[in-house]
């Protein structure tokens, strides 16, 4: 039976409910996400059942039967708990109340240190993956719904982080609502699925709802320009557009055109304008030509460097244009798309965040996306056109690319050739192509992306893990240097603190909230070192003889919590009491008193060897004592195996106030860089993870296997000296077009 936690949320006694009062038209609001959600909720829940339905029909697997019970016993819980959810979310969210925080959290054990199970790790990749898409795809309505609810909120500030119509907001509350079902990981993940295309994927309705709503409200207004609330519910009941619709559509596709005509415009000032007349070659022939030279192998991408090479090859196969491929032959607007294509995918092979040899196959869809260019001019201005997704998807995929030396396989590089060479055979003016093809590539991506983050994840949790166990034997370790500086030590003290209490003090270090627990240890080892030092007063031997029965039993009591070996243990404490029998059985010497561990955090001055008897092992602590019971400690960060080259000879001082710190500190988890490792070839690796307490930062390759762990002074001096390079990971496309619309502009002012 799984044992999943039931979670239900109440106010917990003696909590008041939110002193945040919302505005009334925020609870209107709740109730239309609500509706609207529930609505699509319910879809989910019966396509769901119908999925599994047909699964377990046809695998005869109970555990699909199993779930589709499980679903349709459950089903009104689970409605009913992601209703709650998405309430307490809305209202706790924005009162700005943290009225449903426990008072009291149970200290976590510490055999409860283990990484996350592959379950939990699976469910957390697939929800991550899922509020991500979710994102991108409604960005701008996200961030007018954000802006509105942060203009009602006065108590907050709202971003994604707490905003809770955000996709994290509503895949959580599913994913609370869905730990009721027992389900194994399989069947949450098809479960899961769904929600993403049935719920998530109708979230821009469900958004423009919400924004209509606040517009209508007066709530900003004018902050969207859309023409009407869209009319979804009247779509559900008529196949026809409306005529609210077309009008949108209308607009849009005049906004997709001004990207075009903004670099015709540019590109005006460079050429010669033909009369508007009818071109010689229609543009389905100038598309039919471009197929032949595409699928020529004579060939290469370097001979459509250059416009006019470009021209002189597509002239060469179309006899009527006599050789002349201009505005006049083939039309002003088509001249202009072979010379804006051009000028992107001279930008696209200059750019420095590609490996080369990636460049080299990518480059061969220049004459692809030209025929795109040439039937559909919404390719410039549509983010979201298959074939413009499809570019910028193979060029955010090879990002992380290092060549392996063709010793072993190399999946991404097979993959990104071949679907190069698919569409460089099966490319004619299919656009739809562009679509299959970026739906193979995603499969893959996630299938590739799915190991990796699973290692990342693990080696991340492992460093973090690492950096606090470091954090506490330093702190172990100065405990031990002040109870022991200046003091005598028995040999049995010694092994006890070396082999087990040390250990011990780690442990309850280790422990959140348990600064009371790791107190009475560090007791527990004053005394130790106490007992054992000359007792010349007999106060002091008093003193001694009343605790040494209790010192024992903690002593044991510690020794247990780490499952110290119990005959190790026994002989030990025999050696302890052995050695306190005879400090008490030593004469009385005038001396000065020792004193008794009133205030043991004063280290008295250590009494002179010859006031100890002979027969007793004891030495006086030294720094090699010190180091001896010392736990061992990881060195200070320095680059690992692989690591960039900083030039370490010439020490390099870099100011606090140098800009190279604030790029550095804008580095955020996912970034990735290129590394000078020592040899001719550089290694593209992500920052996987910061390590704050421990200031480590640390870089891993695209498959996830740890490449580089740097400070954050190596890291600026990698930066600072080029041996490290920050990549530019956003869409390959956008950056080119943005460049050549910008080179264009300096163009044409330099030329007024």
């Amino acid at each position: 039976m799984s044992k999943e936690p039931q979670i239900v949320r109440f106010t917990p006694s003696g909590q008041s409910i939110p002193k945040t009062q919302l505005p009334k038209i925020l609870n209107e609001v709740e109730m239309l996400a609500e509706r609207e959600l529930e609505r699509c909720l319910n879809k989910l829940l019966d396509s769901a059942d119908d999925k599994l339905f047909d699964m377990a029909d046809k695998s005869n697997e109970v555990v699909f039967f199993n779930a589709m019970r499980q679903l349709r016993i459950k089903r009104q819980g689970l409605v009913s708990t992601f209703k709650q959810e998405l309430r307490h979310s809305f209202k706790s969210q924005l009162s700005g109340d943290d009225f449903d925080a426990p008072a009291n959290v149970e200290p976590l054990a510490q055999d409860s240190f283990s990484l996350v199970n592959e379950d939990e790790l699976e469910e957390d990749l697939a929800v991550d993956a899922m509020v991500n898409k979710a994102r991108a795809d409604n960005k701008k309505a996200l961030d007018f719904i954000a802006t509105r609810l942060d203009t009602l909120c006065t108590a907050v500030t709202v971003d994604e982080t707490n905003n809770p119509l955000d996709p994290r907001a509503i895949c959580e509350a599913f994913r609370i609502a869905s730990k009721g079902l027992q389900l194994d990981i399989q069947t949450r993940l098809i479960v899961f699925k769904l929600f993403d295309r049935t719920v998530l994927g109708e979230l821009s309705d469900v958004y423009d709802e919400i924004n209509a709503e606040f517009a209508e409200r007066g709530i900003l207004p004018d902050l969207h320009k859309s023409i009407a609330r869209p009319s979804r519910r009247d779509s559900r009941r008529r196949e026809s557009e409306s005529d609210s619709e077309r009008s949108q559509k209308l607009e849009r596709d005049e906004i997709r055109e001004e990207v075009f005509n903004t670099l015709q415009e540019l590109l005006s000032t460079k050429k010669v304008a033909y009369p508007n007349q009818a071109p010689v070659v229609e543009t389905d022939q100038l598309v039919s030509a471009l197929t032949n030279l595409q699928q020529d192998q004579g060939f290469s991408p370097a001979d459509f460097a250059d416009p006019q090479r470009l021209k002189a090859a597509i002239g060469g196969l179309l006899p009527a244009t006599g050789g002349q491929v201009n505005g006049g032959t083939i039309g002003n607007v088509n001249d202009d798309v072979i010379d804006i294509i051009t000028l992107l995918f001279d930008v696209m092979l200059e750019d420095r965040n590609l490996h080369g040899e990636l460049k080299t196959i990518i480059s061969r869809l220049q004459i692809p996306m030209l025929k795109v260019g040439l039937v559909d001019r919404t390719f410039f201005s549509n983010r979201n056109h298959p074939a413009r997704q499809l570019l910028n998807e193979l060029a955010h995929i090879s990002i992380g690319w290092t060549p392996n030396n063709r010793s072993s396989a190399d999946p991404l590089f097979d993959k990104i050739t071949e679907i190069v060479d698919r569409v460089i055979n099966e490319f004619k003016s299919d656009i739809g192509l562009f679509d299959r093809l970026l739906s193979d590539l995603e499969r893959f991506k996630e299938s590739d992306l799915r190991r990796a983050q699973l290692i990342e994840k693990r080696m991340r949790e492992a460093e973090e893990g690492r950096a606090r166990a470091d954090s506490a034997k330093r702190m172990v370790n100065s405990e031990i240097v002040r109870i022991c500086h200046g003091r005598f030590i028995a040999e049995p003290v010694k092994q006890i603190l070396k082999e087990a209490w040390t250990n011990v003090l780690f442990l309850e270090q280790l422990k959140p909230d348990n600064e009371e627990s790791y107190q009475k240890a560090i007791k527990v080892a004053e005394f130790l070192v106490w007992s054992v030092q000359p007792k010349t007063t007999q106060d002091a031997r008093n003193k001694l003889t009343k605790i040494m029965t209790s010192l024992i039993k903690n002593l044991k009591l510690g020794m247990d919590k780490i499952s110290f070996n119990s005959y190790r243990a026994s002989q030990l404490l025999e050696e302890l009491e052995d050695c306190h029998r005879k400090i008490l059985a030593l004469p009385l010497k005038a001396a000065k008193p020792q004193n008794a561990p009133s205030d043991l955090s004063q280290t008295s001055k250590p009494q002179s060897e010859s006031q100890v008897e002979p027969s007793m092992v004891v030495e006086q602590v030294t720094q090699e004592t010190i180091e001896e019971l010392s736990l061992p400690v990881e060195e200070e960060v320095t680059s690992s195996t692989g690591a960039a080259e900083i030039d370490e000879e010439e020490s390099i001082i870099i100011d606090e106030n140098d800009p190279v710190f604030e790029q550095v500190s804008q580095l955020q988890a996912g970034a990735w860089v290129e590394m000078n490792c020592g040899t001719e070839q550089k290694q593209r690796c992500k920052l996987a993870a910061f390590i704050a307490s421990a200031d480590k930062y640390i870089f891993v390759n695209r498959t996830g296997v740890k490449i580089a762990e740097l400070n954050k002074m190596q890291l600026a001096a990698g930066v600072k000296q080029e041996s490290i390079r920050v990549l530019d990971d956003a869409a390959l496309f956008d950056r080119a077009l943005e460049s050549v619309i910008t080179n264009l502009r300096v163009m044409k002012e330099a030329e007024a």
